[in-house]
């Protein structure tokens, strides 16, 4: 099920926030919602480091950060060939994997960004939101899409 809100990501109360990051090794983060997220969750971003260190991270792989008796967790999805632009067959390879992740796990709630459509440069109206729907509204956890993304401290 996709729900579309609005609000602060980084004080959400799902048990995962999502995020699109570039293949390869993450030495960065430096931008946009994963830098934010990285500052926020500096052990999560550490285990990501040393995970794509060791792993070929892909287009469309999933990545679940959690640290016991921690929340949220963080779920990176490799939906960028490069940290400058998202592809949408990244995205559909990723959002699929999301979904069966979640599904196998029995995870109830996901946090999403409009995924792709920031500094990843797709369209949010004719190209992201049209793949999330049709990928993740039968799934039986939640998503909760930022579509309207506010920072808590910002009026």
């Amino acid at each position: 099920m996709i729900k579309y809100i609005s609000g602060d990501i980084l004080q959400s109360k799902d048990e995962y926030i999502a995020q699109g990051v570039a293949v390869g090794s993450q030495e960065g983060l430096g931008t946009g919602l994963a830098f934010k997220l990285s500052s926020q969750f500096p052990e999560i971003q550490k285990l990501f480091k040393k995970y794509t260190r060791n792993t070929k991270f892909q287009a469309g792989d999933v990545f679940i950060g959690e640290i016991k008796g921690f929340s949220p967790g963080i779920i990176y999805i490799a939906t960028q060939p490069d940290m400058y632009h998202a592809e949408l067959t990244y995205l559909n390879k990723g959002l699929k994997r999301l979904k069966k992740v979640c599904e196998s796990r029995g995870i109830k709630t996901v946090s999403l960004p409009k995924i792709g459509a920031g500094l990843g440069k797709l369209d949010w109206n004719s190209e992201v939101k049209p793949l999330l729907e049709s990928i993740l509204s039968d799934c039986e956890t939640v998503f909760n899409v930022y579509e309207d993304y506010k920072i808590e401290y910002e009026n």
